[in-house]
């Protein structure tokens, strides 16, 4: 009688570890779900903030330009100026690369400025965007450090000389010239001394 109460006693107990087992399994499963839904929550919050942002931005450049402006805003990456970053970088020129984001309304802002530079100094130097938000650039703009927009480097990949442009010289194409300018002539000083 002895022997029977331990293997009931023993069966009771596999039982009771299965069923422990199956209610772990069932909490890891359904905890997996809850942050998969968490996640899926966050990812569709940022995108309402992003919308929110580009909201913000067009309706700033309705009132700056009056409510007579009925046309968008162009966006950064719309304006056909600027090249891939990489390839920018592996030119033979100074490169004046902009960091910016679409929904940045001061990246909008800045855009024609940017353009008529390019018209300015297309035969010296080289322009090339990096929208932050694109996924290829995410490692370049983490090992930058880019913190806002837009953000406007002036860097030369042959003597490996790397400038970042304040934001009080991107108000205007002569602000911005000024330095534009003080770097491409560094860099034929660099040329005729090498």
């Amino acid at each position: 009688m002895g022997i029977d109460l331990k293997e009931k006693f023993k069966n009771l107990n596999k039982k009771k570890a299965g069923a422990v087992l199956l209610i772990l399994l069932i909490v890891l499963v359904s905890g997996l779900f809850a942050l998969k839904h968490v996640n899926d929550k966050k990812k569709a919050i940022e995108a309402q903030k992003i919308q929110a942002m580009e909201q913000q931005a067009k309706e700033a450049f309705r009132q700056q330009l009056g409510e007579e402006a009925a046309e968008e805003p162009k966006k950064p990456s719309d304006y056909a100026v600027g090249m891939d970053y990489n390839k920018a970088m592996n030119g033979n020129k100074p490169v004046l690369a902009l960091f910016y984001a679409d929904w940045c309304r001061y990246c909008i802002r800045f855009m024609p400025i940017f353009e008529k530079i390019a018209e300015k100094y297309g035969d010296d130097i080289l322009l090339a965007k990096v929208n932050v938000e694109d996924p290829n650039y995410e490692q370049l703009v983490h090992e930058i450090g880019i913190m806002g927009f837009p953000t406007v480097f002036l860097l030369d990949p042959k003597y490996d000389n790397k400038v970042l442009i304040g934001n009080n010289h991107l108000s205007s194409v002569e602000d911005l010239s000024v330095e534009v300018d003080r770097f491409i002539r560094i860099r034929k000083l660099l040329d005729k001394k090498n």
